[in-house]
């Protein structure tokens, strides 16, 4: 399944669904259950579950009773990245979530405690790592927009060359994320071609 990381944006920036996933983090719940401890009516909280299932983070299922439960399908990473010089949002899918056991068996509470104790610490230094790698790709790009405002003879130019840092691409999706006519664009463009700063592989221009 392939997620429109928008979408997700505009789904969570509701706060009783963002509410909703948080209650379902804990275990799977019935509707009746989450409207009472959530304080929403239940006809709310069905259609905020109707749009949850349709982005594909939450399914229903039935137990024994043919109680409908809802749970958390997968692990759903949603990232947004902004920064002086670029903005990106993307999302991805992670391993299933674990099926509901109903056998009624206790678990090891020290050992899953200990495990997840571990995977916090894991967390952080991934985080640690994360914060070091983002750190020196802002100093890469303060270098990179720095030696494109030398290198160009005006604002548009620079704009240009700092945006085909992020990889390669059309004049006219230049022209869309610059708000600059396409034809403004294709000729700043020819006119750095010329002074040897880009080059045009199979119609997208890209840094030289």
């Amino acid at each position: 399944m392939i997620l429109d990381p928008v979408e997700l944006l505009n789904i969570l920036g509701n706060e009783n669904r963002r509410r909703i996933l948080q209650l379902l983090s804990f275990r799977p719940f019935y509707f009746n259950e989450m409207a009472k401890r959530l304080d929403v009516g239940p006809k709310a909280v069905i259609d905020h579950l109707e749009m949850l299932e349709r982005a594909g983070l939450v399914e229903c299922y039935q137990d024994q009773g043919r109680r409908k439960y809802f749970r958390i399908v997968r692990k759903t990473v949603l990232e947004v990245a902004v920064s002086p010089h670029s903005y990106g949002v993307r999302a991805f899918l992670s391993e299933a979530a674990p099926a509901v056991e109903d056998n009624g068996l206790a678990q090891d509470m020290k050992l899953l405690r200990d495990e997840l104790s571990c995977l916090e610490e894991k967390r952080l230094e991934l985080r640690q790592l994360l914060d070091q790698i983002e750190s020196r790709e802002m100093e890469i790009k303060q270098m990179a927009c720095s030696a494109a405002s030398s290198f160009a003879q005006n604002q548009l130019e620079a704009e240009i060359l700092t945006a085909l840092l992020s990889g390669d691409a059309k004049a006219g999706q230049l022209a869309m994320r610059l708000e600059v006519p396409e034809i403004v664009v294709l000729d700043r463009l020819k006119r750095l071609e010329e002074r040897g700063a880009v080059h045009l592989k199979s119609q997208e221009w890209g840094i030289q």
